[in-house]
């Protein structure tokens, strides 16, 4: 009997350990990613957003969800959501990265951008962008439920993004990321952006769009 108690208790340890790693890889990739966020998505809103160019006359605004999740999963009773990397189960996130298209970028940026993504988890950061231009970072309530509340508080936006968290390669030269972009009826579309880093400076290489409205 103690002896099986003894086999019970080391496995019980080592199962908690591998669980303590797995905690502590979750945490030190998350801190990774998010140290190179606000980089990746100042320069992804500069370019693909606002082109960098800037607006004198009024102040552009960005609009970002704080907290990723499928807006439209819930249309046609929830097919709409294989468009969307924030309706997929995890096992179809990972199944979705072998696919052709993903295989552009390295292992580490995918296992990354899987890892990070595997909990809805609060995005914000400080971007730079052009003179004239500013990124607000919102929850789903601030949005508004009357017509109108959305342009009175932000003047002058392109509508709202949801932006997932970002995969990195290891020496944080390629990323990973997703948007939907909703920007007023059936106005949207949203899909997969791969970025590289040349002499300091990111840029968008490729996209693969995923629905569009």
């Amino acid at each position: 009997m103690s002896r099986f108690k003894s086999i019970a208790f080391c496995t019980t340890a080592v199962i908690g350990v591998l669980l303590a790693l797995i905690g502590l890889f979750f945490v030190i990739e998350q801190r990774r990613a998010q140290a190179e966020t606000a980089a990746v998505l100042s320069a992804f809103f500069s370019q693909v957003v606002l082109n960098d160019k800037s607006d004198a006359e009024r102040t552009l605004t960005i609009v970002v969800m704080r907290n990723p999740e499928c807006r439209m999963c819930s249309v046609e009773g929830g097919e709409f959501d294989k468009a969307f990397w924030f309706g997929h189960s995890l096992k179809s996130r990972a199944s979705l990265l072998s696919e052709p298209w993903f295989t552009q970028s390295s292992r580490a940026t995918r296992t990354s951008f899987f890892v990070n993504g595997v909990f809805s988890t609060d995005v914000s950061a400080d971007l730079i962008l052009p003179k004239g231009s500013r990124a607000v970072f919102v929850k789903a309530s601030d949005l508004g439920t009357k017509q109108g509340d959305f342009e009175a508080r932000f003047p002058n936006n392109f509508g709202y993004f949801v932006v997932s968290r970002i995969g990195l390669n290891l020496n944080k030269t390629e990323a990973l990321l997703y948007m939907d972009h909703f920007c007023g009826g059936l106005c949207g579309g949203g899909g997969y952006f791969l970025m590289r880093k040349v002499e300091g400076v990111w840029h968008v290489v490729d996209q693969h769009y995923t629905w569009m409205s």
